[in-house]
């Protein structure tokens, strides 16, 4: 039986002072996303119990429920609640890289506990044991916890102390890793580059000490090693830094100034065909006074002499490395003559996997210009596995050509945590630490645990050779038919009427006018394009698999 409007006008009120009363007696948590907020909350008495919370991982709304029931059977107007953004407040700092269920609770300005998770049983057992407390402490029988809100608790402290360890022990892998593939670089250039130079050592004269040259050269020709070519220089900013890199006295502010605004003089030096020894050697001990006996050595080196104000005045490289380096360096055209130019360094990098259906989200987060200098290679593949992948496409276009899409499909990222060269950076160069937070939002299915582990990974997903451009099948010419003339004999300057062609021949002419021409084919055309349709598969990768059932 359906209701009078006036009845109904009635039900509604009741319904809404009802919902009103009940809604005024379980004050709900408040919203805390400033400072100002934080602070004019931690000024109520009793208890308070906050749970902090994220921008990319919001508030446990599971909870809300119980701490509600809570709050009216136990706390009453001893227990507040508030929910508080992290990224927000600064007394919340240390919070924000986290993503399960934080609660904390503090009484009078002072922290006492700390509780990580979504445990219902565990955070109500702690609720009450506080509210205990809290009476206790107010009637003088225990002292609360002497402890800020932004200090740690004992076992917040144990657990930053062991992730401390475990990110020392991984930064000293990374550098190592790093150390060890910069040596391999620099031993594959050496010894290329021995093959073609070994008896030539090239040296930089700065630009104070270039009224020296005379007197070098005299001393290196006295060692049998004869300057056989020099040429102005300047080097500039970026190189200035690079050659710092092989002279560490070279990076005093002075030396780099003046490497980047005044020509300097750079030698190639050669030794002569009766000397014997290393060039390398023998130029150090000649102008630097490595490896000189006390006897032979000389009072005061032209290395000595030549450094005015703490900056040296010569560069001569003390290993095969920096032989190599400096070459590279002061005289590119004359390697690059005879040797392929030196491999570029990689960033330290690691593998971010996502679900294939979020690739548009993937890739606009990925464009963004503060993400994609980091992002350094890309392609989907058949499924999850880390250890064995299976390449389905290098890039989106070629993997939406796909005409059968699968859930378990992958989209694999190749983004760098670091530089390639961190020693040419600027001084105040933000280096990137740890995958883009705009890619962590979209919840990743795998990322590399650090840079080691995602080079191998990276080695298997993205092979040498991966972004060569793909070659395309050359097509094959189609041969010219050759018309049968019923006079062979016929000769190439007669002027008679060529044969008429047989019959079978002028159907396939014809048919091949028709086609040129646009004829349309009647018949089956337009039931074959309605059956395509009709037999286009479902695209599985544009939405998220289906809920597994419970």
């Amino acid at each position: 039986m359906a209701l009078t409007s006036a009845v109904a006008n009635a039900a509604a009120a009741v319904a809404a002072a009802g919902a009103g009363k009940k809604a005024a007696q379980v004050q709900l948590q408040a919203e805390l996303n400033t400072d100002e907020e934080w602070n004019k909350f931690m000024q109520r008495d009793g208890l308070l119990v906050v749970d902090v919370y994220t921008e990319w991982c919001g508030p446990c709304i599971g909870m809300v429920g119980n701490l509600k029931k809570i709050k009216v059977e136990l706390g009453g107007d001893n227990l507040h609640l508030a929910v508080a953004k992290s990224d927000t407040i600064e007394c919340l700092k240390r919070f924000r890289k986290r993503s399960e269920p934080t609660w904390m609770f503090i009484a009078a300005g002072q922290l006492l506990n700390v509780v990580f998770g979504a445990d219902a049983p565990r955070l109500t057992r702690t609720i009450e044991q506080e509210l205990q407390n809290e009476e206790k402490a107010k009637k003088g029988e225990i002292q609360r916890p002497q402890r800020a809100p932004h200090e740690l608790t004992p076992p917040e402290q144990e657990v930053a102390t062991a992730q401390a360890k475990l990110q020392e022990e991984r930064k000293k892998r990374e550098e190592a890793a790093i150390e060890e593939a910069r040596l391999a670089r620099r031993e594959a250039r050496a010894k290329r580059l021995e093959k073609h130079f070994d008896d030539i050592c090239p040296a930089l004269i700065m630009p104070h000490a270039q009224k020296s040259l005379r007197k070098v050269g005299d001393i290196l020709e006295q060692n049998g090693v004869i300057v056989a070519d020099k040429c102005p220089l300047l080097l500039g900013k970026d190189d200035a830094r690079r050659l710092a890199v092989e002279d560490p006295e070279l990076k005093l502010p002075a030396a780099l100034a003046a490497l980047a605004e005044r020509p300097a003089l750079s030698l190639l030096l050669k030794k002569l065909p009766e000397t014997e020894g290393s060039i390398i050697e023998i130029t150090r001990r000649a102008l630097c006074g490595d490896g000189s006996e006390e006897g032979d050595a000389p009072k005061k080196t032209m290395y000595e002499d030549l450094r005015v104000d703490g900056v040296p005045g010569l560069f001569v490289p003390a290993d095969r490395h920096q032989r190599a380096a400096a070459l590279d360096l002061l005289f590119p055209k004359m390697v690059g003559a005879v040797v392929e130019p030196p491999t570029t360094a990689e960033p330290p990098h690691i593998a971010m996997m996502f679900g294939a259906w979020q690739r548009r989200a993937v890739l606009a987060a990925a464009g963004a210009p503060d993400i994609a200098p980091r992002v350094l290679k890309y392609g989907f593949f058949a499924d999850t596995d880390v250890n064995a992948p299976r390449l389905l496409a290098k890039n989106i276009e070629k993997y939406d050509e796909r005409t059968e899409k699968d859930y378990c499909e992958t989209i694999v990222l190749m983004i760098a945590v670091g530089l390639p060269e961190p020693e040419l950076a600027e001084p105040d160069t933000e280096l990137p630490d740890g995958p883009p937070a705009a890619l962590a939002l979209l919840g990743p299915l795998h990322v590399s645990g650090d840079s080691v582990a995602g080079q191998a990974e990276c080695a298997r997903f993205f092979p040498p050779g991966y972004s060569e451009p793909e070659r395309k099948p050359k097509c094959k010419a189609k041969k010219k038919k050759k018309k049968r003339h019923e006079n062979k004999e016929e000769s190439a300057g007669s002027t008679e009427a060529p044969p008429e062609p047989e019959p079978a021949e002028e159907a396939a002419e014809a048919g091949e006018g028709s086609e040129e021409n646009g004829e349309e084919r009647t018949g089956d055309s337009d039931s074959d394009e309605n059956n395509a349709d009709d037999a286009q598969p479902v695209d599985k990768a544009t939405s998220p698999p289906p809920a597994t059932p419970h």
